[in-house]
């Protein structure tokens, strides 16, 4: 998490050169750019000079580790603002399902949701679940009626969110919403910053890839053994088969966790329970299908959003595990592994 940024008085780009040259970054012209036009966007929000609003808000996208989430997240601190809130998109629909499951209407349920909050800030915003799919127009259109300034993050451009042919068609005008009240900007910087360094990451970067089954290594890093057979391990409605007793650890195998017919819903409670993770004999990914390719993707957003502790197995380094996957998120999920010590 970026520490905290005080306006005081401090033009945001002048804030984030000071927090730049004080990590050592130096900012591209792409960022540059957003810095500036985060600024300018904010600026009647933060005023009272009655200067025009012409956009919404900020739809920032670009490929993983490009400085997306740390620029957002430094202007989020920055922005002197007393009601803002910044969500994580899976935890936010979770909540958004609940409330509408309670009986609520969808619009009562956003509003709850979002409270009176005056700036929303959406970190990693994408879409695979037409029923996520079905609350953005209306989520985008009270945003914007409520005078929200919204910014959100992305690793695609709108026109390809939502990109399955199945549903994508039903999605194009929350699409032309966004481009019509939000300002889109690319960072098509070449440089992955989370490369470049294991520092201020967090629990998760602490975890490890194991390319190998020895024990006096597992037992160093202090990795449950398995059981003799599989534990039933109860998640809401789904039972789910563990590797050892969930204790510090949740053990499971890669076949249980993705090959199952498991969901996000189903890791964000369990994040809620247990911060440490070891998953087994993870294989290269092209050798599986798509969905489970989704599912193992969609539990890495879920650690690296809720910080928990993530050691993986497999036989292959990360390069071949993820080589040959056709889906666009295979690259955040790379960016995000990329910051696991190897131990082989």
């Amino acid at each position: 998490m970026t520490e905290a940024l005080r306006q005081d008085s401090v033009l945001f780009q002048h804030a984030m050169a000071q927090l730049a040259q004080k990590k050592g970054i130096t900012l591209d012209h792409h960022q540059q750019r957003l810095i500036t036009r985060l600024e300018a966007v904010s600026a009647p929000w933060l005023t009272s000079s009655g200067q025009k609003k012409t956009y919404c808000g900020l739809y920032i996208w670009g490929e993983p580790g490009r400085g997306k989430s740390f620029i957002a997240d430094a202007f989020f601190h920055w922005a002197p603002l007393a009601k803002k809130k910044r969500v994580h998109f899976h935890a936010f629909f979770r909540e958004l399902h609940q409330l509408i499951a309670r009986g609520g209407s969808v619009n009562q349920a956003i509003l709850t949701a979002i409270g009176d909050c005056q700036l929303l800030c959406f970190d990693e915003f994408h879409l695979h679940d037409i029923g996520d799919a079905m609350l953005i127009k209306p989520l985008l259109e009270l945003l914007f009626q409520r005078g929200v300034l919204l910014i959100a993050t992305s690793n695609h451009p709108p026109e390809d969110l939502l990109a399955n042919p199945l549903y994508h068609q039903r999605f194009v005008s929350s699409i032309a919403l966004i481009r019509q009240q939000m300002e889109v900007i690319a960072l098509a910087g070449e440089k992955d910053y989370r490369t470049l360094s294991h520092e201020e990451h967090g629990p998760f970067s602490t975890g490890g890839l194991l390319l190998n089954g020895d024990q006096a290594l597992r037992q160093r890093l202090g990795l449950p053994q398995s059981a003799p057979a599989p534990l039933a391990l109860q998640v809401g409605y789904r039972t789910l088969q563990t590797l050892s007793p969930a204790q510090d650890f949740l053990h499971f195998s890669f076949s249980a966790l993705c090959e199952a017919p498991t969901a996000v819903m189903d890791y964000l409670q369990l994040c809620d329970r247990y911060p440490q993770w070891l998953i087994e004999e993870v294989p290269e990914l092209a050798r599986v299908s798509p969905a489970v390719q989704q599912r193992f993707i969609n539990v890495i957003d879920v650690l690296y959003d809720r910080q928990c502790r993530l050691f993986l197995t497999a036989h292959s380094p990360l390069p071949r595990l993820t080589r040959g996957v056709e889906l666009e998120d295979i690259q955040r999920t790379f960016s995000r592994l990329s910051l696991l010590p190897v131990y082989q």
